[in-house]
């Protein structure tokens, strides 16, 4: 049940930062929710094998972690184009 709320909590990340993003940065709303969800995931999952946050019941920290993940995995796909579409 957590992988699930990891995935709906990217993809609401994934969409907001799709908003805030401009456009010449963007990859799309797939693109977006994609890695949003690819970087969620991987970070919650570790939390939780490293104890960090129940393993079979919905706990807060790894939602918390799916968040954060998420954020970071945006950040460094966003930081990539600035460096490498510079023209």
């Amino acid at each position: 049940m957590n992988i699930i709320s990891w995935i709906f909590a990217s993809i609401a990340v994934g969409m907001l930062v799709n908003l805030i993003i401009p456009r010449r940065l963007s990859v799309g709303f797939l693109g977006t929710a994609g890695m949003a969800v690819l970087g969620g995931v991987v970070l919650a999952f570790m939390v939780t094998v490293f104890g960090f946050a129940a393993e079979l019941e919905f706990d807060v920290r790894s939602l918390a972690a799916a968040v954060a993940g998420a954020l970071g995995a945006i950040a460094v796909m966003t930081l990539w184009m600035v460096r490498y579409n510079k023209g």
